[in-house]
Parts: structure tokens; C-alpha cells; sequence
């Protein structure tokens, strides 16, 4: 006993020595990484940054944040590092005294702590960036700017004439600018880097604001002087000419239009005085597309007359002919009727058609003098002149439709008798196949069906010579026709096919009379089904009989039938 309890002492004194050893490696890493981090921190190159911000202007927005900055660094220095190398000292003596729960407690501190200096250091350096930036930037960019408004003022100069009168304003406009490059250079000189680097990003939208006015002001005002008052000219001139000519378009307001179109480009001009060049662009946008809309209105107008010039008379000329062709149809229908029935909706089509046809033939008399007198847009007549020839159109094809149902009456009677010929020629052939194989007897189900496909050739050929004939009920009738000789020629070829059967199981049947003497009573029975024509009967009394004596009988008769077949 005392050998276990000295062994279990000596697994826990292991057991414990181990977890020590594996918690103080493990702690002695991390406080590595921790001091590592803290080293690193120390030597970010804040140093060397406000040493960069020394070289400039130490005066006013940069000497108050330059000793900013280094008290925030100073700070770092002398009190947060240092605070954070007697944290990491108290976490090494308190694993050294096995206190690794207040070990990681500690640490979490140190890197919480590490953190804050990290985001002080950072925000430092950042605000460094920014200000030396700035001034690299506002050296570079602000004399690219101040040659772009020099640039700007020359062109201004040069080109005066194509500003108008709207470059006076321009001018005071880049004076304007000129004033805050003498202000971005005071705030440079004070060292107010950031403020003058905000100052300069206005200068940069205002300039770029004043190319774009310099370079569409010029295309702006020959718009609104000269293109568009000359475009809206010519309409009003084309108007004229077209009022002259006979046309009405009074209902399209193209004075009324133009003048307004005048008062908006009027409005332009003040406006570019102004240097308004976004709502300038709109205004001429907008003008150009009333423009281009007047001028499609008068074309529309021009278009219009020509189509109706040379379309009315033609119109005129198809509506006579379907009116004709309408006479023709009603006649060929009358002589249709004769021979065949129509049903009521399909005999009243003519009678129809010529009703529609003479409500088309008064619109376009009201069409015709309308133009004839000259006091209608010629748009308006247009589209009253498409509405007729589109129903002209419908018409025709209704037209054309009907006749050809005309036609196809007389060629549907031609092949409905093509195809009762057919059918008798077919119902003669069946029953020359029946009588030429000389059965014992014709089944009365079998006759029952040859009578009912001789009475519906009957029955199609007495609707065939009707006058009128109907033909729908002719139709009717040969379908059904059709179905009844379909219907014999199956069960015939399958009464042939079980009479062959029969014949044959009964002759294989009788070898075994001799050696099976009970089977002679069925075979007896199967032969007088036989002789009596029910051959199914027949089939089935003799297949029992065989079965009963011989198991394998039927197969054995099965493959004979076979074999004689092929």
C-alpha cells in the first residue's frame, strides 16, 4: 500500500511540475510578444516626422499642433511605455510565484494598454501625414491651379468677342479667384497647411466650374443667337408657304409654339449674361427638341397629303371592286343553295358583307368631300383613310375566305364519293375473303357487324343524293362508315386467324384419342362448336381437353402452329 501512495505522490509532484513549467513557457512567450510590440511602438518614426514639420513655417495652425504632437509623444515616452514595463515586471515575478491566474490578468492589461499607445501613436503620425502632405500638396497644385486661371484670364482676353457681353462677368469671376490665391498664400505663409489646403480644394471646383463656362459659353451663344432663332425662321417661313399653299394647320399652334420658343431662347440669353450655363444647356436642349417636333408636325402634314392625293382615287376603286365581287358572291351563293345546305350563319355571310360594304362606301364619300373641299387637315384625312382601306383589307379577306368555302363544297362532295367508292370496294373484298375460305359457319356477331357496315355505306350514299345536300351530315355519315369497315376488316382477319387455330388444335388433338380414351368426349364437343361456327368455343373446349391429359400439350401445339405459319 505504502508503495501505490508513494507512486501517486510522485505522478502529482510530475503532473504539477509540468503544468508550472508549461505555464511559465507559455508566459514568458507572451510577455515577449508584449514587450516586442511595446519596442516596435518605440520606434514608429514620430522623431522623424515632427522633425519634418520643424523645416516648415513654425507659426500659427502648425506650432500649435506641432506642440501637440510632441506632448502626445513626450507623454508616451516618459509615462506610458514606462507604466508598461512595470506591468510586464509584475507579471514575471507573479509567475515566478506560481500566480498565473493574476500573470494573464496582468497581461491583459499590458495589451489593452498597448493598444491606447498604439491608436495615440497612430492618430500622430496620421495628422503628421496630413499636414506635411498638405504642404507638399498645396506647393504643387496650387501653382498648377494659379496657371490654370492665368491660362483661363488669356483666353478671355483673346477671345472676348465669342463671350459677349457675358465677359465682363467672366473676368470680375477670375478676379475673384486671383483674390483667393492671395489668401492661400497668406494662410501658406502663417503655416495653416490644412486650412490652406481646404482653401485650395474650393479654388480647384471654382476653376474647373469657370473652364467649363468659358468652353460651352461661346457654343451656347451661337446657339441662342444665331442656329436656333435661324432653325426657328425657317420654320415659320415653311409654315407660311404651307398656309399659302392650301394646307390647314391651324389645329398644330405653330405661332403660338414659336413664340414661346422665342421667349425661352430670350430667357437663354439673360441667363448666359449671367454665366447660367446649366440652365442654359437645358433651355437650348429643350429648344431643339420642340425644333425637331415642329418640324416633323409640318412634314407629317406634307406627307399626309401626298399619301391621300394618291391613295384616295385607288381606295375609291378597291371599294368598287369588293362591292362587285360582293354581287358575284351573293349570286354564287344563291346557286350554291340549290345543291347544297348551308346553315344560317354561313348563307347570311354575303348579305353581311354588303351591309359593311355599303357603310364603307358612304365614309369614304364623306372622306372624299372633305377633300375635295379643302377645309380638313390633311393629317386628319390621312388617318380617316387608313381606318378604310384597313377595313377594306378585312373585308377582302372575308371575301376571299367565303369564296373559297364555296369551292371547297363541291370539291369536299367529289371526295366524299371518291371515298364511299372506296369503302363499298373495301366491303366486297372482305366478304370475297370470307366466302373463299369456306369456314363451317359465319357467327351471327360476325353478320351483325357486316349488316351494320352495308347499312352505313347505305345510309352515306342516301345523304350523298340529297338535294340540297348537307354535306356536314355527309361528313358525319362516312366517318361513321369508315369506322364500321375498320372495325369488320379487324374482327375478319381475327375470325380467320381462331378458325385456322381451332382447325388445327382439333387435328392435333385427335392423336390422342388412342392412347387417352376420356379425352374423346370434348374433342367430340369441340368439333360440334366447330361445325357450328363458335369457334371460340371450339378453341376453348378442345385446349381443356388437351391440357388435362398432356401438360405440356399446348406448348408443344404452340411452337407446331408456329412453325407451320413461317
Amino acid at each position: 500500500m505504502m508503495v501505490e501512495y508513494v507512486i501517486g505522490a510522485i505522478i502529482i509532484v510530475l503532473v504539477f511540475f509540468i503544468y508550472t513549467m508549461m505555464s511559465r513557457k507559455r508566459n514568458a512567450a507572451e510577455v515577449d510578444q508584449l514587450d516586442m510590440k511595446k519596442t516596435e511602438l518605440l520606434h514608429r518614426p514620430v522623431h522623424e516626422e515632427l522633425a519634418k514639420v520643424k523645416r516648415l513655417n513654425m507659426t500659427g495652425q502648425t506650432e500649435a499642433l506641432f506642440d501637440r504632437w510632441r506632448a502626445e509623444w513626450d507623454e508616451v515616452i516618459t509615462a506610458d511605455i514606462p507604466a508598461v514595463d512595470e506591468m510586464l515586471f509584475t507579471s514575471e515575478e507573479q509567475v515566478d510565484k506560481f500566480r498565473f491566474g493574476a500573470a494573464k490578468k496582468t497581461n491583459k492589461e499590458i495589451k489593452s494598454r498597448l493598444d491606447q499607445i498604439e491608436r495615440k501613436v497612430n492618430t500622430i503620425l496620421a495628422e503628421l501625414e496630413q499636414l506635411v502632405g498638405s504642404e507638399e500638396k498645396n506647393r504643387a497644385e496650387g501653382e498648377e491651379m494659379h496657371t490654370r486661371q492665368r491660362e483661363a484670364k488669356k483666353k478671355l482676353l483673346a477671345h472676348r468677342h465669342t463671350f459677349g457681353q457675358a465677359a465682363s462677368v467672366l473676368e470680375l469671376q477670375l478676379d475673384v479667384i486671383a483674390g483667393r490665391f492671395e489668401k492661400f498664400a497668406d494662410l501658406t505663409e502663417d503655416g495653416n497647411y490644412l486650412e490652406a489646403r481646404e482653401l485650395l480644394m474650393g479654388i480647384q471646383t471654382e476653376m474647373e466650374a469657370m473652364e467649363h463656362k468659358m468652353a460651352r459659353i461661346p457654343v451656347l451663344m451661337a446657339e441662342v443667337n444665331h442656329t436656333l432663332p435661324a432653325q426657328l425662321s425657317e420654320i415659320e417661313h415653311g409654315y407660311k408657304e404651307m398656309k399659302q399653299d392650301g394646307y390647314l394647320l391651324d389645329h398644330l399652334q405653330i405661332e403660338k409654339e414659336i413664340t414661346a420658343l422665342k421667349e425661352e431662347l430670350a430667357r437663354g440669353r439673360d441667363l448666359l449674361l449671367k454665366t447660367e450655363v446649366a440652365e442654359t444647356e437645358l433651355i437650348v436642349s429643350d429648344t431643339k427638341d420642340s425644333i425637331e417636333f415642329l418640324y416633323d408636325l409640318l412634314e407629317k402634314e406634307v406627307m399626309a397629303k401626298h399619301q391621300v392625293l394618291k391613295d384616295e382615287g385607288e381606295t375609291g376603286s378597291i371599294i368598287e371592286g369588293i362591292s362587285g365581287l360582293n354581287t358575284k358572291l351573293i349570286e354564287e351563293t344563291d346557286l350554291v343553295k340549290q345543291s347544297y345546305q348551308l346553315d344560317g350563319e354561313e348563307s347570311d355571310i354575303p348579305k353581311k358583307l354588303k351591309e359593311e360594304i355599303y357603310h364603307l362606301e358612304k365614309q369614304y364619300e364623306i372622306l372624299h368631300g372633305r377633300i375635295q373641299s379643302e377645309k380638313t387637315a390633311y393629317s386628319f384625312l390621312h388617318d380617316e383613310l387608313k381606318e378604310i382601306q384597313a377595313r377594306v383589307a378585312e373585308l377582302k379577306k372575308e371575301q376571299e375566305g367565303f369564296a373559297a368555302f364555296l369551292q371547297t363544297l363541291r370539291k369536299d362532295e367529289v371526295e366524299a364519293t371518291e371515298e364511299l367508292q372506296a369503302l363499298r370496294k373495301q366491303l366486297q373484298q372482305i366478304a370475297r375473303k370470307v366466302k373463299q375460305s369456306n369456314l363451317p359457319g359465319i357467327p351471327d356477331y360476325y353478320r351483325e357487324l357486316s349488316e351494320e357496315a352495308r347499312v352505313r355505306i347505305q345510309q352515306t350514299n342516301t345523304h350523298l343524293n340529297e338535294k340540297p345536300l348537307n354535306m356536314k351530315a355527309v361528313r358525319e355519315q362516312l366517318d361513321a362508315a369508315n369506322g364500321a369497315i375498320s372495325h369488320l376488316a379487324n374482327k375478319t382477319d381475327e375470325l380467320m386467324e381462331q378458325v385456322s387455330i381451332a382447325e388445327r388444335m382439333i387435328q392435333f388433338g385427335n392423336r390422342y384419342r388412342r392412347t387417352h380414351p376420356n379425352i374423346e368426349t370434348k374433342l367430340n364437343e369441340a368439333e360440334l362448336a366447330f361445325r357450328q361456327a363458335d369457334y371460340s368455343k371450339a378453341l376453348e373446349l378442345c385446349a381443356t381437353a388437351i391440357d388435362k391429359v398432356d401438360s405440356k400439350g399446348l406448348k408443344r401445339f404452340d411452337a407446331q402452329y408456329k412453325d407451320e405459319q413461317q
